[in-house]
């Protein structure tokens, strides 16, 4: 019998189903049943004492046949579509019988072979719940020995295949719960002072689980969520007895901690934010990516009470106290590290509750007196390239959300008393230019040297028609593709706006809007919303907690407030600002364009790019500032077409003293058309793969591209390139690493040749974007 003892009872192979064929007969299925059961039963009875080896193995080989047969059964009764009054036999006579609770009681008595009796009771109860049409937990012989067998699971460490059934068994409970909510309180058990969720308390313990017993656990966690959205007492249960936002914050928090403080792996100049590769081969960011996933989908479906506690342990036991110190290390590598996981975890969180929580942090948060944002801002300035590229990446992912509240903190409230503008230039402010003279202006500024002679020897780069023979055409083909572009970026921008609550165009008070606004800030795990939710386009789900509106929260094309800001000055949490400023962030920003022939070519596409989606908001404020020609500034204001004026000129004085002056052009552009392609077959590559893997979290970090077809400059963002990197001309000698063949090192010409070739380029998106604007805001008069 030595071959008993080595048998493992858990390693047992399911056997095939039996009887299979249709003509099989059901009374021959019964009767085996009834049998194998008796065999069971006598073995049971006869066991005074502890069960030997050969008695619990017998026992399971007559219940797994005993499963097979009802498996059968209940399939075949269910085909034949019969009324749900009408159940399978055998499955009637294991209720009759009280086979379930007979099986747990001697299971209890199993010694050392009782987790094998519970593995076998596991199972059909798993298979009893998914398989069965009927409802069986109004059934007491069903539903008492599934609660104590559940109720003796806990505290139990059992081995991973255990763990997989019992996992699998509570999945398929909540699942049926969510479809019969009126039986889960039949799942709560009386405990001294409160009614305990048995099925919550054995799922919590693998929240944070890697393996996909810990995927399922929490799909059924997320059941749960969704339950007490309909249960008051499983809301309850959550919030007051269970410690389950506790274990969430201080999951992510642990998981943050063991993330690499250096990115040594990431040896691309041009590399910004995480990839999905990335994501995958740096060691923990995959599993903390999962934990801020869950965290964010748990608020999305929970009750509002669970979402409340979630975002409020999240902000004051993740954000505060393990984020912020991490983005203020002195390390420059370990900025660099801490900015990207902020931006990745800005770029996960989707629910308005823990967005706002995240952007409230990166906007109010102070230590040690200086406010983190204002420490964030200045990184822009930064001497390091990467410092640099993971700042402007990080402030590009928090504009496209097109947040209010953001946008007045780095904007609007700088703008918005008109004190940036001389005193003669405040009232022109919202005067209409139907011939759009920006445009004309904008494209002028173009640098000279980039008009190649038509004559001159052309580049053949296959397929393509990169000759610049006249201003209409650029490196994505046509002028018309950046006008496609600035539309659909417009229109999207707009209708993200539309709920703003004021509309910024210098002629409305924001004095109580800014109050609010830093009322809201003040205590934000207590408030749940602000003018910052109407623009992320998200409502939360506690309005009956509010029911009248206060005014600062109607739209301003409701409710428009007049107030001349020339003598009326907004107020807000910061100085007053009566000194005539752009801001700490505009200031910054054009100062590092303003260095555009000093920066890293690849700082110079994100200033570009960060730029460009500025000039794309529809408030007259902004958009007067960047790209309205005629507006008049204050001395100590800097003006976007000033330094685009000068940068041109410098350019052009420089290229003008080069011989080779056409070559380096030449050479530039099919440098930029090379990397775009490749850039387009990168994403291709990741789109196809979100796909297939129907990844939801990467479709919104999708490339910085709106359209494949029709690119924007400031689309030529740098992704991390797979290894198949195209092999187009180098701009310096042939090398056998094709890594320095898509990133070569530039020599003085021909890094101001790509500074000459992406100017020209970004006045076109400019010019495009100024035309735009004007069309939207004829197409808003004739509405």
């Amino acid at each position: 019998m030595e071959w008993l003892r080595n048998r493992p009872f858990l390693n047992k192979q399911p056997r095939a189903l039996l009887c299979t064929e249709e003509d099989c007969d059901p009374q021959a299925c019964y009767d085996s049943f009834k049998e194998h059961w008796q065999q069971a039963l006598k073995i049971i009875l006869r066991v005074q004492q502890l069960p030997t080896h050969d008695d619990v193995l017998g026992v399971m080989n007559h219940l797994e046949q005993m499963v097979t047969l009802l498996l059968y059964d209940i399939k075949k009764m269910n085909k034949l579509q019969l009324p749900i009054s009408n159940s399978s036999k055998c499955l009637d006579y294991m209720l009759i019988e009280n086979i379930l609770d007979k099986l747990n009681k001697w299971g209890v008595r199993a010694g050392k072979y009782t987790n094998a009796v519970r593995c076998e009771q596991l199972k059909i109860y798993e298979m009893l719940v998914s398989q069965s049409r009927h409802v069986l937990l109004v059934h007491e012989p069903f539903l008492r020995p599934l609660l104590s067998l559940l109720k003796s699971c806990q505290g139990e460490l059992f081995s991973k295949e255990m763990e997989k059934f019992l996992v699998d068994l509570l999945y398929q409970l909540c699942a049926l719960l969510m479809q019969n909510i009126e039986l889960i309180d039949l799942f709560f058990q009386q405990d001294e002072k409160f009614n305990k969720f048995i099925i919550f308390i054995l799922l919590i313990t693998f929240v944070h689980r890697e393996d996909s017993i810990g995927m399922r656990a929490r799909d059924a966690l997320l059941l749960c969520m969704s339950m007490s959205k309909k249960n008051e007492n499983v809301a309850t249960y959550i919030t007051e007895y269970s410690n389950f936002s506790i274990l969430v914050a201080s999951g992510l928090s642990g998981l943050y901690s063991v993330l690499p403080n250096y990115l040594d792996d990431i040896m691309i100049p041009d590399w910004h934010r995480f990839t999905p590769d990335d994501v995958n081969d740096i060691k923990g960011l995959s599993t903390f990516v999962t934990s801020l996933e869950f965290s964010n989908a748990v608020a999305q479906v929970a009750h509002p009470s669970i979402r409340k506690q979630l975002q409020e342990f999240m902000y004051r036991g993740f954000l505060i106290p393990v984020l912020g110190p991490a983005l203020l290390q002195n390390n420059v590598e370990e900025q660099v590290a801490s900015m990207a996981y902020s931006e990745l975890v800005l770029r996960t969180v989707t629910h308005p509750g823990l967005l706002y929580s995240l952007l409230q942090f990166l906007l109010k948060m102070e230590y040690d007196g200086h406010r983190l944002l204002d420490i964030l801002i200045q990184r822009i300035s930064s001497e390091n390239n990467q410092l640099v590229l993971v700042t402007l990446s990080l402030f590009d992912t928090m504009i496209d959300l097109n947040c209010e509240d953001l946008m007045l903190e780095l904007v609007f409230q700088y703008l918005q008393p008109c004190l940036h503008l001389m005193l003669s230039q405040r009232k022109n402010l919202l005067l209409l230019d139907p011939y759009c003279n920006s445009f004309e202006k904008l494209l002028l500024l173009s640098p000279s040297s980039c008009d190649i002679d038509s004559n001159s020897p052309k580049l053949d780069v296959s397929e393509t028609q990169w000759n610049q023979t006249n201003s209409q055409q650029s490196l994505c083909g046509r002028y018309d593709s950046y006008l496609y572009d600035a539309r659909n970026r417009i229109g999207s921008c707009q209708v993200a706006c539309a709920s703003w609550s004021n509309t910024y165009n210098g002629g409305e008070s924001l004095q109580d809007d800014a109050k609010c606004t830093e009322n809201t800030f003040n205590s934000l795990p207590s408030s749940n919303e602000s003018i910052g939710y109407e623009s992320l386009n998200l409502k939360l789900e506690e309005s009956h907690q509010e029911t009248n509106l206060p005014f600062w929260k109607i739209s301003s094309n409701k409710n428009s407030i007049t107030k001349s800001l020339s003598t009326v000055p907004i107020e807000t949490g910061n100085e007053l600002n009566s000194s005539g400023n752009a801001g700490p962030f505009l200031t910054i920003l054009l100062h590092r364009l303003n260095n555009y022939l000093s920066n890293s070519f690849y700082v110079n596409l994100h200033i570009t790019g960060l730029i460009s989606r500025l000039a794309i908001f529809p408030q007259a404020l902004l958009r007067t500032y960047l790209i309205d020609h005629s507006l008049v500034l204050q001395p100590d204001v800097p003006s976007l077409i000033q330094i685009i004026g000068s940068l041109k000129q410098k350019i052009d004085e420089y290229m003008n003293k080069k011989a080779d002056r056409v070559t380096l052009i030449k050479y530039a552009r099919h440098f930029l058309i090379e990397r775009e392609t490749r850039l387009i077959n990168a994403r291709r590559h990741v789109i196809e793969q979100c796909n297939a893997e129907m990844n939801e979290f990467f479709q919104r970090n999708g490339p910085k591209r709106r359209s494949l077809n029709l690119p924007s400059i400031s689309g030529m963002f740098g992704r991390r390139s797979g290894n198949n990197l195209d092999q187009g001309v180098p701009l310096v000698s042939t090398v056998e690493n094709p890594l320095d063949r898509a990133y070569p090192k530039f020599n003085e010409g021909q890094h101001v040749a790509l500074c000459a070739v992406l100017l020209d380029e970004w006045v076109k998106e400019l010019g495009a974007i100024a035309q735009e604007h004007t069309i939207a805001q004829l197409a808003n008069l004739l509405k």
